[in-house]
């Protein structure tokens, strides 16, 4: 297949296309990405991040600053610690 360089002009590319130029991905791993709604931003917001699934999972439904027994306590502000167990450190 020939090399082709197009402007566009809001036609239909059809399906002998099968390489964008300096692309390496395959129809199959671009189709991956077919329905995601998340924007740029909202997906570098993982770079870096070492957590496993079951690691972000834990999280699920904890309030940070919460006071059910399986709520973060938020040591920033007052909030009252039912069922919480102190252990160590130093309290003032």
């Amino acid at each position: 297949m020939a090399n082709y360089i197009s402007s566009h002009s809001g036609g239909t590319i059809d399906s002998a296309v099968t390489k964008l130029s300096a692309t390496t991905a395959s129809s199959s791993e671009l189709n991956v990405l077919d329905g995601v709604t998340a924007t740029t931003a909202e997906i570098n917001v993982t770079d870096g991040l070492t957590a496993t699934t079951a690691e972000l999972n834990q999280l699920d439904d904890k309030v940070v600053g919460g006071t059910n027994n399986d709520d973060i306590v938020d040591v920033a502000s007052s909030q009252a610690l039912n069922n919480k167990t102190l252990d160590g450190g130093t309290f003032i």
